[in-house]
C-alpha cells in the first residue's frame, strides 16, 4: 500500500492517464485509502474528480454515474462498485491501478468501457498493475488465434493477435515477461472461479465451503491446494470486502493450518468444534482436555459411522459407554492425540501447555473475531463432513 501511495507513482499514473484518456474514465483501485489518495492528485491537477466507495456520502452512486454519462466528471475511482451489472455507455476510457488476478472479474471491469453510444469509436485501457502472475492470461481476452487455430497450442508467441479494429502497446520488458508466463499457465484457478460461480448463481449468494464441496462440479479439494484455504480463494476472486480482506491477510497462517494440518482421524477437529461451539466472543478461550471430554465423546459415538470409523479400535471398544472411568481414558486420549499432536506440528497456530490447549491467534476486536469465527466453523465443518464421506466410501 506504501508502494502504490508514493506520490512518484502518482505521478506516473496521472501521466499515462494525460498520455492515453478520452472522455469519461472508470479507474479500478485496489482501496478506499488509494483512490481517495488519487483523486485528490489528480484534483491537484484540476481534473474533475470523484472518489466513490462505500464511505462516500456527499453523492449517491447514481447521482454519481449520471454526472459522469453527462460529461460533469471526467474520471470516478472506485473500489469493486463497478464490476457487473452497471452500464454507463459513454465511458471510453478504463484505467487499472490494482492487481486484478482473477480472469471473470478482469473481464467484467472491461465490460464497463465496451458499450455501444452514439460518437464513441473506441475504449482505451491503460493497465498499470498488470498483475505479472496472470498477466499473460488477461491479454488472452483479446488473442483471436485460438478462435482461428483452433487451440491455445497452436500460439507461437506470448504477446496476443488482437483483431483488427484494436490495438495493445507493451514496453520491452512486459513482452519478455509474457514469454516466460505462457510457459507457466493456470488454467485450473479459472476453471475454479467459474465452477464456483455456478454454485454462487444457484444459491443466489456465496456458498460456504461445505455447499461448494456438494454442489460444485470442481473437488473442492482444489480449492485449498490452489489458494491455501477457501476464504484464501475469495479473497482472489475479490469477493472479500475491503476489511474482511484485511482480517484474511492477518490470519491467513491461521485459516491454512485449520485447512491443512493432518487428520488421520477426526480428533482435531473435534476439538476445535468444541470451541467454535461456545460461540463467537468465546471461542477464542482456551480449553483443557476434562472439560471437553464428554463433548468429544457422544460426538463421536451419537452417530453409528463416527463410532465405527474413530472408535472401534480395540482399545477404544470399552469406551462406548460413559462412566467416571471413561472420561478420565477419554481426557488422556485427548492429550495423547488431538492437542498434543496439533500444537507440536511444524508451523501449529495451536499450543499445549501445562494442561491448556490454545490457539497462537491474536484477535481484539470483536467484529474481527466474529469474522473469524465464521470462517473457522466453515472450514472446521467442512472438513469433518469430508473426512468421514472419505472414510465411509474407503
Amino acid at each position: 500500500m506504501a508502494v502504490q501511495l508514493q506520490e512518484e507513482h502518482v505521478e506516473t499514473i496521472y501521466a499515462a492517464w494525460v498520455r492515453h484518456k478520452q472522455t469519461r474514465t472508470i479507474g479500478f483501485c485496489s482501496s478506499i485509502r488509494q483512490a481517495d489518495f488519487l483523486a485528490a492528485y489528480f484534483r491537484s491537477q484540476g481534473v474533475k474528480v470523484l472518489s466513490l466507495h462505500s464511505r462516500t456520502s456527499e453523492i449517491s452512486r447514481e447521482e454519481a454515474i449520471r454526472q459522469l454519462d453527462a460529461g460533469d466528471l471526467e474520471v470516478v475511482l472506485t473500489v469493486d462498485l463497478f464490476n457487473e451489472g452497471t452500464d454507463i455507455p459513454r465511458v471510453d476510457t478504463l484505467l487499472f491501478v490494482r492487481p486484478t488476478e482473477s480472469l471473470t472479474v478482469f473481464t467484467q471491469q472491461v465490460g464497463r468501457g465496451l458499450r455501444l453510444a452514439e460518437g464513441k469509436s473506441h475504449c482505451v485501457i491503460i493497465d498499470l498493475i498488470g498483475n505479472y502472475r496472470n498477466a499473460d492470461v488477461k491479454l488472452s481476452l483479446l488473442d483471436v488465434r485460438g478462435e482461428l487455430e483452433g487451440t491455445a497450442k497452436d500460439r507461437d508467441s506470448a504477446v496476443p493477435e488482437v483483431p483488427d479494429n484494436c490495438g495493445i502497446h507493451l514496453e520491452t520488458q512486459v513482452v519478455n515477461l509474457l514469454q516466460e508466463l505462457s510457459r507457466k499457465r493456470l488454467p485450473r484457478r479459472e476453471k475454479l472461479h467459474q465452477d464456483f460461480l455456478d454454485v454462487k448463481r444457484e444459491l443466489g449468494r456465496i456458498p460456504t465451503y461445505l455447499e461448494l464441496h456438494l454442489m460444485g462440479r470442481s473437488k473442492s479439494i482444489g480449492y485449498r491446494n490452489e489458494f491455501g484455504s477457501y476464504v484464501g480463494f475469495l479473497y482472489w476472486v475479490e469477493l472479500l470486502s475491503p476489511a474482511e480482506g484485511e482480517v484474511y491477510v492477518r490470519h491467513e497462517a491461521w485459516l491454512r493450518d485449520v485447512e491443512k494440518t493432518i487428520m488421520n482421524k477426526s480428533y482435531k477437529m473435534i476439538v476445535l468444534l468444541y470451541m467454535l461451539e461456545r460461540g463467537e466472543a468465546h471461542w477464542m478461550d482456551p480449553i483443557t482436555p476434562g472439560e471437553m471430554a464428554e463433548f468429544f465423546h457422544t460426538y463421536l459415538t451419537e452417530k453409528e459411522y463416527r463410532k465405527r470409523k474413530d472408535f472401534s479400535d480395540k482399545d477404544k471398544l470399552a469406551l462406548w459407554e460413559w462412566s467416571e472411568k471413561t472420561a478420565i481414558r477419554i481426557e488422556k486420549l485427548i492429550i495423547d492425540m488431538p492437542m498434543s499432536m496439533w500444537s507440536g506440528a511444524k508451523g501449529s497456530m495451536t499450543r499445549f501447555e501445562d494442561g491448556v490447549f490454545s490457539l497462537d491467534v491474536q484477535v481484539q476486536d470483536p467484529e474481527e473475531r466474529a469474522k473469524l469465527y465464521r470462517w473457522t466453523k466453515e472450514i472446521c465443518l467442512y472438513r469433518l463432513h469430508v473426512y468421514f464421506e472419505r472414510r465411509s466410501n474407503e
